[in-house]
């Protein structure tokens, strides 16, 4: 376990990842430090889900009002973005406890706004450390991620259909398009893993 000394009271956080309206889920459970930076934690879910990080994120967090706090890099706002109120905020400059803190605590992670990919992220379990995670890790999960650019969950359906019937009119198109065989149901621990240790968090 990749690990770095700290004077400070250390926690490890375990998050439980899934992505909204796909059945059967495709879900995560991964653990990062508790003071991971919010920009760190996008490029840790990327990993941990096999996304290549070619589109804008978010993510929201939902308040006592009816307005929620969206968290963003603030270098691809245009002006609809920065004129919102709140202001978002720069997921640059804050960490993951100050959305999350106990076990039950829930925020949405939205990768590609035009297919928009929602994650749900759970606060399942906290850790004490005695040493600070340098590199989220893989604990499990299940099923593989969908293709870039398949249209979010209902093109992502209509992809699996294709390429599940021989008989289709796009099944040929779509296995070329995907390079060859997809397997909806394979969850490569060791290739997440692997993945994840690229990762500085």
């Amino acid at each position: 376990m990749a690990v770095r000394k700290s004077s400070a009271p250390q926690f490890a956080f375990d998050l439980r990842v899934s992505l909204r309206d796909i059945q059967p889920e495709i879900w995560r459970l991964i653990r990062v430090p508790h003071d991971i930076r919010m920009d760190r934690l996008h490029a840790v879910l990327q990993a941990a889900f096999g996304w290549t990080n070619s589109h804008l994120h978010q993510f929201i967090i939902k308040g006592e009002g009816p307005v929620p706090l969206f968290v963003r890099d603030p270098r691809n706002d245009d002006e609809a973005f920065t004129d919102q109120e709140p202001r978002p905020v720069d997921e640059r400059k804050v960490m993951l406890h100050r959305f999350l803190t106990q076990p039950g605590d829930r925020l949405t992670y939205e990768y590609d706004f035009g297919d928009d990919w929602m994650h749900e992220l759970s606060l399942v379990a906290v850790h004490n450390q005695t040493t600070r995670l340098s590199a989220a890790l893989c604990l499990d999960g299940a099923r593989a991620c969908p293709p870039e650019d398949c249209g979010g969950p209902p093109g992502y359906e209509d992809f699996l259909a294709a390429i599940r019937d021989p008989k289709h009119e796009e099944h040929e198109s779509m296995k070329e398009w995907i390079g060859g065989e997809f397997d909806p149901e394979a969850f490569d621990f060791a290739g997440v893993a692997r993945a994840l240790s690229r990762v500085k968090a």
